[in-house]
C-alpha cells in the first residue's frame, strides 16, 4: 500500500511539473494564432479553446487546485518558460513587422496599466484622467529630445520624474475627497492638460512634435536594420526586445512594492481609510505616493511612445485613451499584477483585430469590457488574497513572545 502511494505522489509530482508549463504554451499559441493570423475562422476557433480552457479552471476545483499549486511551488520554471515563448514570437514575424508594431504597443499599454492598478487597484482612487500622465511624460522626452538634443537615456528618466511630480501635485488636491469627487478631479486635470498641450506653440498645438529621434543602445540607432545568420529584421525587432526590458521591470517592480509593506498599507487605505489611520497609517502619504509611482510608470511610458512612434500629438492622451487604460485594469482583474497585464494586451489587440470593422471597431471593444462585468466582474484574474506562510506568523510570534519576556 505505501508504496502505492509513492507511486501515486511522484505521478502527481510529474503532473504538477508538466501540466502548467503546456497551458502556458497552448495560451500562447492561441494568442498567437488569434493576433498573427488574418483569418476570422481561425479566430474564432482559438476563443473558443480558450474560453473552454478558462471555463474548465473556473468549473473543475481539482484542476484549479492542481494548476494553483503548480504556479505556486513552480514559479521559476513558469517565468523560464514564459520568457523563452516571449523570446521566441518575434523570431517568426520577420516578415509581418505590423504584427510586431502591435506587439510593442501592447507593451507599452502593460507598463500604463500596471502604472495605474497602483492607484485603482491597490489604492482605490478612481482615476479618470490618467492618459495625462502619459502626456507629460511623452512631450517631457520628446521636447528635451529634439529643442535641447538631450539623451534619451536621460530624458526617459526625466520624463518619469516629472510624470511622477505632476502626480503628486494631482494627488493633494484629492486628499481631502471621496469617491467621484477624486474621479472629478483627475478628469479636470486630463482635459486641462489636453487643452494646453492643443493651445500652447511651444509643444507644438495640434500640431504635436515630429521626428523625435530613436533611442540609440551602444552607438546604434534603433532605428537601424538588424541582420542574423543572413536574414533581415525589420526596426519593429529591436524595439520589441528593447521595450520588453522596461516591462520585465515593471512587473518586477509591481511585485516587489505588492508584497512590501507599501503594498498592504494601499490595501488599507482601499478597504477601510479610517481603519487604516486608526492602525497607524498615514493615509496622505500613502495617496500620494500611489499617485507618484503610477505617474512615474505612465511618464515611462510616454517615452517610449514618442521615440518609438517618433511623433506625438494632443489626441494620443485624450479621455479615449484614460478610459482604454482602465478598462485594461478592470479586465485584467483590479490590484492582480499578472491580469493586468493580460488584460492590457487583450485590449491593446482588439482593436487592431476589429480594425476590419471601421467605425465599429471601439464599439467592439466597448463590448468586450461590457461582456467581462457582465459575467465576470472581478476581472479575469480575481484580486489576490494575502498570504503569509506559517514560518513568517511562527518567526513574529516569538520575536513578540522576547519583546513581552
Amino acid at each position: 500500500m505505501e508504496t502505492i502511494n509513492v507511486k501515486k505522489r511522484k505521478t502527481q509530482f510529474a503532473l504538477r511539473k508538466l501540466i502548467t508549463p503546456f497551458l502556458l504554451i497552448i495560451v500562447v499559441a492561441l494568442l498567437y494564432s488569434i493576433v498573427v493570423f488574418d483569418n476570422w475562422l481561425i479566430t474564432l476557433i482559438s476563443l473558443a479553446i480558450g474560453t473552454g480552457l478558462f471555463v474548465a479552471y473556473a468549473k473543475l476545483p481539482a484542476l484549479k487546485t492542481l494548476i494553483t499549486e503548480s504556479m505556486r511551488k513552480d514559479r521559476i520554471l513558469l517565468l523560464i518558460v514564459g520568457v523563452l515563448a516571449i523570446i521566441a514570437v518575434p523570431l517568426t514575424l520577420r516578415t509581418q513587422p505590423y504584427i510586431i508594431h502591435i506587439l510593442i504597443i501592447a507593451q507599452i499599454s502593460i507598463i500604463l496599466a500596471l502604472g495605474l492598478n497602483f492607484q485603482v487597484g491597490s489604492t482605490g482612487i478612481p482615476n479618470l484622467g490618467y492618459a495625462a500622465f502619459y502626456g507629460v511624460g511623452a512631450y517631457t522626452s520628446a521636447l528635451l529630445s529634439t529643442k535641447l538634443g538631450v539623451s534619451f537615456w536621460i530624458s526617459i528618466l526625466l520624463a518619469g520624474c516629472i510624470s511622477a511630480l505632476f502626480g503628486w501635485l494631482v494627488g493633494l488636491p484629492t486628499l481631502k475627497t471621496r469617491s467621484y469627487h477624486m474621479a472629478l478631479v483627475s478628469i479636470a486635470f486630463g482635459l486641462v492638460t489636453y487643452i494646453l498641450l492643443n493651445n500652447i506653440a511651444f509643444t507644438g498645438g495640434p500640431n504635436g512634435i515630429k521626428n523625435v529621434p530613436p533611442p540609440e543602445l551602444f552607438g546604434k540607432s534603433l532605428f537601424s536594420s538588424l541582420r542574423i545568420f543572413g536574414h533581415t529584421f525589420p526596426v519593429q525587432f529591436n524595439f520589441y526586445y528593447f521595450v520588453l526590458v522596461f516591462v520585465l521591470l515593471a512587473f518586477v517592480v509591481s511585485r516587489f512594492i505588492f508584497n512590501s509593506k507599501v503594498g498592504l498599507y494601499f490595501n488599507a487605505v482601499r478597504e477601510d481609510e479610517i481603519a487604516a489611520k486608526c492602525s497607524g497609517i498615514n493615509t496622505s502619504t500613502m495617496k500620494l505616493l500611489a499617485f507618484s509611482i503610477g505617474a512615474f510608470f505612465a511618464g515611462i511610458a510616454g517615452s517610449l511612445y514618442a521615440h518609438y512612434i517618433g511623433y506625438i500629438s494632443p489626441e494620443n492622451f485624450n479621455m479615449n485613451t484614460s478610459l482604454q487604460i482602465l478598462g485594461m485594469v478592470i479586465m485584467g482583474g483590479m490590484d492582480n499584477i499578472a491580469g493586468v497585464g493580460i488584460g492590457a494586451f487583450i485590449l491593446s489587440v482588439a482593436p487592431e483585430k476589429f480594425r476590419s470593422l471601421a467605425d465599429f471597431r471601439m464599439l467592439a471593444t466597448g463590448l468586450i469590457i461590457l461582456l467581462m462585468l457582465m459575467f465576470r466582474p472581478s476581472g479575469i484574474i480575481k484580486q489576490q488574497i494575502r498570504k503569509y506562510s506559517s514560518k513568517y506568523l511562527m518567526s513574529e510570534n516569538s520575536t513578540q513572545g522576547e519583546h513581552h519576556g
